[in-house]
């Protein structure tokens, strides 16, 4: 077994009735279905969501299978079962790893990191003319307005000692041999994660769930503690889906939401799919206005094994509104 297989276990253990390979597939590579947002929420699953986005379908089922054979899972018409108690828990082996909250955002905040890192080494090696070491435009552009924005007030000296600050304080707390081997500067060319973990002798699995956790670890704390590095990480709309993101900018332009399903040319079960992704993704946003703070305060009393159960339990309220008050249950969404 390597880090995949416990984060797989870790979610399977997480759901307490069974769940289909196809949900469960969705919950590990973070797509956003409404199923897979309240369930997560729910059954507070949220740090396990998305952690994986690029695992492919073949070898997830792959995965599954092996499992199986070796005793570890039961797998029937009815879903995925855990057979065994998992000695190590996976959330436990890394405890800062917050996939919802910062899917869509870390390999984005990674990019920009390098480029950031590559432009302030090439300042104090005075090369003007180099290749950056990433090519995405959108996170060049990022860096570039970034940069303009911190270099207006002061000189490219004081802000890249302060960077530098910033960036050893935070490598201090974490394994720097994770990231510093990958960074680029000068002549110096950045390595792959693939060869920084084989130098570490660590399986390419273990190597990513300690990189993601060392940046999760950074994301807790950079709003207080690292206000350049701050800079670089991307908003929360960046970890809505693109169709989410469009009904969020009408939600921010003050649509009515009887009108976003007619505007999008969308059913209205889609809008309301989208607003609990957006309650989920965006802090502060105002979810008041679909249920009250009494109902979401009598609803996070207890825990709940199904959203049956909490209709039943408060039948004047829609499944809409219930699941809206388990997002701002656990996320604090709730605006006076």
């Amino acid at each position: 077994m390597d880090e995949l297989d416990h984060y797989l276990l870790g979610i399977i253990a997480s759901f307490p009735l069974k769940r289909k390979p196809a949900f469960l597939f969705a919950v590990a590579t973070g797509k956003r279905t409404g199923q897979a947002v309240q369930d997560s929420h729910l059954f507070e699953v949220t740090a396990l969501f998305g952690c994986v986005p690029t695992l492919r379908q073949v070898n997830f089922d792959a995965r599954l299978k092996r499992m199986q054979e070796d005793g570890l899972l039961g797998i029937t018409e009815d879903g995925v079962a855990l057979l065994r108690e998992i000695e190590s828990p996976f959330k436990t082996r890394f405890p800062y790893i917050d996939g919802f909250l910062y899917q869509n955002r870390t390999n984005a905040f990674f990019e920009r990191l390098l480029l950031a890192i590559q432009v302030f080494s090439n300042f104090k090696h005075e090369q003007k003319h180099y290749l950056p070491i990433v090519r995405d435009e959108q996170a060049q552009f990022a860096v570039k307005r970034w940069l303009a924005e911190h270099l207006a007030g002061e000189t490219r000296d004081v802000v890249r000692g302060r960077f530098y600050v910033e960036l050893e304080q935070w490598l201090q707390q974490v394994d720097g041999a994770l990231y510093v081997p990958r960074f680029s500067g000068g002549v110096y060319i950045g390595k792959t994660a693939l060869q920084v973990a084989a130098e570490l002798g660590l399986s390419p699995w273990k190597y990513y769930f300690e990189w993601l956790n060392g940046l999760h670890q950074l994301f807790a704390r950079i709003t207080d503690d690292f206000p350049l590095l701050e800079g670089l990480m991307p908003g929360a709309a960046h970890g809505l889906t693109s169709s989410a993101r469009k009904t969020w900018q009408l939600a921010e332009q003050g649509v009515l939401f009887e009108n976003m399903a007619a505007i999008r040319r969308l059913k209205e079960s889609t809008i309301q799919d989208h607003i609990v992704e957006i309650a989920a993704t965006i802090p502060g946003f105002n979810v008041l206005s679909w249920v009250d703070s009494e109902m979401i305060a009598a609803i996070s009393q207890q825990q709940w094994r199904s959203l049956k159960d909490i209709k039943q339990a408060f039948p004047a309220l829609d499944y809409f509104q219930i699941r809206l008050a388990l997002i701002a249950r656990r996320s604090g969404v709730i605006c006076g």
